[in-house]
């Protein structure tokens, strides 16, 4: 319970004040054990701090449950305060094993006052800044420290902490730690976010109010593996979630991940999409994407967020899985209904407390209240409850039923009109408006967003609605593209929705300016878009955008800067799937066709083969179709096949194509698919056998395809030939200098056209036929080049090849101890990243082979049991025998 003094009865510091927050650690469990002696053991612990804050000139601001808020005039008073409340509670006769373990944190800055409480940023960071440290820890701010570096209390000395990220607050921030003769001094790190691997979102507005629910979150994930937060949209599941992530993620040894189901309508995708959260960009290969993530959380310990479940409910089973697969993890789950498992525990979220409207003055307290001042105060600083506009404030929040996303959307019109005056405004009638089999609830959120949609010109509605049709957002360049035509400025526009709280600008690759909709606005948007009835046109530009956006990024992911190409395929890859989608439905051949064959190289580099596999399966299956785009589809379904070690499977794809290509008589066209035919064929005939006609044909293929391209002067075109004749002559003839000859002027077409991805086959390929003509020294010499060539763009096929190869050569070298652990960085790697074509390749080693060596040798087991736990930075580092910390980013990936 939280309580707070009367106004009237106490005069809180304003100006500089140093905020100070206690709580007791682990106190549900000291709970526990008390027992029937808490309520005395309490007691005590509210006497001790009470004196001590207010021995010092401090004001107790309120208590929640056994945690304080005091202000202070000084600062230095402030540090004198939690320094002598730790010496009270150490030196306290408490009951055997039940000394309650008090973290403080102390921050100076601007004591704003809404009402009878504190507001303003400065508070959240205080309170922030304790939730960092642990029982029996002061931690300081900077500004504090500053205060008081010359004038500490006697027996008190700071060191510093170095800069650490804060949840909620973009800035990293330097803290110090209070050393108190007589007390502990060593202490764990900080929980701060840096602290724990992590992929939780920024948030760029303060976290307010919610303690009660945030405990009980946390109280149930103690006891359940599977916590469910359920309510109507606009609820706040999404940020308390994230805000339990932010505070309980040091628990998990190997982090906390968020994974966004908002844009995903396909249960078949969540795989893929939790292996992305984790990192994990790996290609599942003709394993399912559903047994990757299975076995890569199988000894990991992880919160993982999963938010917004409710559209992809029947891939409720495999949250059921992860729990038997995944035993030290925990699910925390948001949806607008349970999932329905054995392992869950529902938590229904309801709306934020209400005030009292028999009590205006005690109106502060009310967490929905608080939620409109601190929203109201981001768009107009001096806002404050007065005791003017305080009924008006808590008749409002009272008539928005207290939901937080109503509430948000309601405060921004403070920067234009006083509350009584959006009181008046605000449409009595409008949370009955909506859908009429809707809950309340949800009608009330309706109301408020239709209530700033009502506010919009009609230009900037119909831009609104549009923007429905992206998901997960979408870059300025694309918003034009659908939008052109609408008959208003589109920055002014946008800039409006933002201001309205209808749309937010969010972080891109690259720093490009990016916008998205939450996922309930988003929904009123769609609604509004075919209520429009110009659905099926919107719909149909945001694929022919997509298609040509597509095909432009296509041709950037083979060069040196291609990383920031994938990355901004990735960003924008839920719009490709909506596409794809819409396009299959509506009979839009031609369109998916063009968008699946330039999605490929993506899908092989950064981790989605499987999906891949699905989605040009069923494009080529579609009926009608240019000829041009059909081949170059199965041209990439036949890539798809390769990559996941299907070799077989590959040749009659590329032979369709190649017919195909040969109709329409593109000499480019045509040669790419010789290429193709050939090294499938020439591969293919290793396992099927090899004859003299398969000899001449694939021989014939690659002059021909030779001629071609010295005519049409390709470098790149030259390059491929050049490597395929090359594994031709080394798996049909036997041929392994000539062979070596051939990967070696690949290499040089391949670097004049720019080709890094090329370059760095060859480069495998010359390590491979050096080493097997015995010549060590080049072949780790072109083994590190690769290596560093793949690492920085996150090839994870690549890297696990080029390991594989270091691992045979340490073997071959006797020096077992390396060539273990290499060996189980090689098999945790390719276990995440199934790329068949890895088991393939590695046939080419000839004489040399890690198959002899035991992993479950009592010497080597630990070895190969630490490789198995290095990530692709680690790996690489290893492998080249230095730390490479910063310059190889994690994750797969090409």
């Amino acid at each position: 319970m939280t309580t707070t003094a009367s106004a009237s009865r106490r005069r809180l510091p304003t100006g500089t004040v140093t905020f100070l927050f206690t709580d007791v650690e682990g106190s549900t469990r000291l709970l526990e054990a008390a027992a029937d002696r808490w309520p005395a053991l309490l007691a005590d612990h509210d006497r001790l701090v009470r004196d001590a804050i207010t021995d010092h000139g401090g004001t107790v601001v309120k208590t929640e449950g056994d945690g304080f808020f005091a202000a202070f005039q000084s600062a230095v008073d402030a540090v004198g305060a939690a320094a002598d409340a730790q010496r009270a509670l150490a030196r306290h006769a408490w009951p055997d094993g039940l000394a309650p373990k008090v973290r403080m944190g102390l921050h100076t800055g601007l004591g704003l006052l809404g009402g009878d409480d504190y507001i303003g940023l400065d508070v959240h960071r205080a309170s922030r800044i304790t939730s960092t440290a642990h029982g029996g820890q002061v931690v300081l701010s900077a500004a504090t420290a500053a205060l008081v570096d010359h004038e500490l209390p006697g027996g008190v000395a700071m060191h510093d902490l170095g800069r650490h990220h804060l949840r909620d607050l973009p800035r990293a921030e330097r803290l110090f730690q209070l050393d108190i003769d007589g007390l502990d001094r060593d202490f764990p790190a900080l929980r701060s976010l840096k602290a724990v691997p992590n992929n939780l979102p920024a948030q760029v507005t303060h976290f307010v109010g919610r303690r009660r629910e945030s405990a009980r979150v946390r109280e149930l994930l103690e006891s359940s593996r599977v916590v469910t937060i359920t309510g109507t949209g606009g609820t706040g599941k999404t940020r308390l979630a994230l805000q339990v992530g932010a505070e309980i993620g040091d628990r998990f040894r190997d982090g906390v991940f968020f994974v966004d189901l908002a844009p995903v309508d396909d249960p078949d995708v969540v795989p893929s999409q939790v292996l992305r959260s984790l990192g994990e960009d790996s290609a599942p290969g003709n394993r399912p994407p559903r047994d990757a993530l299975l076995e890569r959380l199988a000894d990991r310990e992880v919160l993982l967020i999963l938010d917004n479940f409710e559209q992809v409910i029947a891939a409720a089973p495999v949250v059921a899985d992860l729990v038997t697969a995944s035993p030290r993890s925990r699910f925390l789950v948001t949806s607008r209904g349970p999932l329905r498992i054995a392992a869950e525990q529902e938590m229904p979220l309801e709306p934020m407390d209400l005030p009292d409207r028999h009590d205006p003055v005690g109106a502060t307290g009310s967490d929905a209240v608080a939620l409109f001042v601190d929203r109201a105060m981001a768009v107009r600083p001096d806002f404050a409850v007065t005791p003017e506009n305080v009924a008006a404030v808590s008749e409002l929040v009272r008539g928005l039923d207290g939901l937080p996303l109503a509430i948000e959307l309601v405060a921004s019109r403070v920067r234009l009109l006083p509350v009584p005056e959006i009181l008046a405004r605000l449409d009595p009638a409008r949370p009955g408006t909506g859908t009429i089999d809707l809950p309340e609830r949800q009608r009330t959120i309706e109301g408020a967003i239709a209530w700033s949609y009502d506010l919009l010109d009609p230009p900037v509605q119909q831009l609104f609605a549009r923007l429905g049709v992206f998901a997960g957002g979408a870059d300025l360049e694309q918003i034009e593209r659908v939008c052109d035509d609408v008959d208003v400025d589109l920055l002014s526009g946008l800039a409006e929705l933002v201001d309205q709280g209808l749309l937010r600008q969010v972080a891109a690759p690259g720093g490009r300016a990016r916008f998205r909709t939450l996922h309930v606005i988003r929904e009123v948007a769609l609604l509004k878009l075919e209520a429009s009835g110009s659905g099926p046109a919107i719909h149909r530009r945001h694929l022919e955008a997509y298609v040509d956006w597509a095909e432009d990024v296509a041709t950037h992911l083979m060069g040196e800067d291609r990383s920031e190409w994938l990355d901004r395929f990735d960003a924008d890859h839920d719009n490709v799937r909506t596409a794809l989608d819409w396009a299959a439905v509506h009979g839009e051949t031609d369109l998916a066709l063009r968008l699946a064959a330039a999605s490929w190289r993506f899908w092989q580099s950064r981790g989605h083969l499987h999906e891949g596999r699905s989605r040009l399966e069923t494009v080529v299956s579609l009926q009608g179709g240019e000829p041009l785009h059909r081949a170059r589809a199965l041209e990439a379904l036949g890539g798809v096949y390769w990559w996941q070690g299907e070799i077989d499977r590959c040749v009659p794809p590329y032979r369709e194509a190649l017919a195909i290509q040969r109709e329409l008589g593109d000499p480019g066209e045509i040669a790419n698919a010789i290429y193709n035919a050939a090294i499938g064929q020439s591969v293919a005939a290793v396992t099927s056998g090899v004859t003299d006609e398969v000899r001449r044909e694939v021989f014939g293929l690659y002059d021909e395809g030779e001629a071609i391209y010295r005519r049409l002067g390709d470098e790149d075109g030259l390059g491929n030939i050049t490597w395929g004749r090359g594994l031709a002559v080394s798996d049909l003839d036997d041929d392994v200098s000539g062979a070596l000859a051939l990967f070696h002027q690949s290499i040089e077409h391949y670097r004049r056209a720019g080709n890094e991805f090329g370059m760095g086959w060859g480069m495998f390929e010359v390590a491979i036929f050096s080493a097997r003509l015995d010549d060590i020294e080049t072949a780790w010499d072109y083994l590190e080049q690769g290596l560093e060539l793949f690492a920085p763009h996150r090839d994870v096929s690549a890297v696990v090849l080029f390991l594989s190869l270091a691992a045979a050569l340490a073997q071959a070298a006797g020096d077992e101890e390396r060539a273990a652990r290499l060996a189980g960085a090689v098999r945790g790697l390719r276990n995440s990243s199934g790329a068949k074509i890895v088991d393939h390749e590695m046939t080419r080693i000839r004489g040399l082979s890690i198959e002899d060596l035991d992993p479950e040798r009592d010497d080597l087991a630990p070895l190969y049991r630490s490789g198995m736990e290095m990530d692709l930075r680690q790996a690489v580092a290893y492998a080249l025998g230095r730390d490479l910390t910063g310059d190889v980013p994690s994750g797969p990936g090409p």
